[in-house]
C-alpha cells in the first residue's frame, strides 16, 4: 500500500503522446504500420481514380432514349423535391417571403436540379429535340404561306 502513496499521477494527466517515451523498435513498428497503411490508402485511391466512369458517349442510343424519357417523365418530382431543399438551404418562412425570395428560390432550385445527377445531359438532348421540332413546324409553315402567293 505504500506504493500507491508513491505513484505520480501528474504525469498521467499530460496530453496523451503515443510515441513519446517508446524506444525505437516500437517507433519504428508504429512508422511501419502507418507506411503500410498510408500506402493501401493510396492503392485505393488511385484504383478509384483511374476507374473508367461511363460517361454518355459510353452509352448506347437506347440507353439514352430511355435514360431522356425516365428524366422526362420524373423530372417534376425530381424539381419539387430541389424546391424544397432550396427552401431549407435558403431558410425561407413566410414571415420573409416576397417576391424576390421567390424568385431567388426558384432559381437556386432549377440549379439544383440542373447539378444533380446527369440532369444537364438530358435537358440538353430535350432541348435540342424541342429546337428540331420547332424548326421543322417554322419550315411547314413557311410552306403553307408561299402557296398563296400569286405569281404574275
Amino acid at each position: 500500500m505504500d506504493t500507491m502513496n508513491q505513484v505520480d499521477f501528474t504525469e498521467n494527466r499530460k496530453p496523451s503522446r503515443p510515441q513519446e517515451g517508446r524506444n525505437s523498435i516500437i517507433k519504428g513498428t508504429i512508422d511501419g504500420l502507418e507506411l503500410h497503411e498510408y500506402s493501401s490508402v493510396n492503392k485505393i485511391l488511385q484504383e478509384y481514380y483511374n476507374k473508367k466512369e461511363k460517361t454518355i458517349m459510353d452509352k448506347t442510343l437506347g440507353e439514352i432514349l430511355n435514360n431522356t424519357t425516365n428524366f422526362f417523365n420524373n423530372s417534376f418530382y425530381s424539381y419539387s423535391n430541389k424546391l424544397l431543399e432550396a427552401e431549407a438551404l435558403l431558410r425561407i418562412t413566410e414571415d420573409n417571403y416576397s417576391i424576390s425570395t421567390s424568385l431567388y428560390k426558384y432559381i437556386t432550385a432549377l440549379v439544383l436540379f440542373i447539378r444533380d445527377d446527369d440532369n444537364i445531359i438530358y435537358l440538353g438532348i430535350l432541348m435540342i429535340i424541342l429546337a428540331v421540332l420547332i424548326c421543322f413546324f417554322n419550315i411547314s409553315r413557311s410552306y403553307e404561306n408561299t402557296g398563296n402567293v400569286i405569281k404574275s
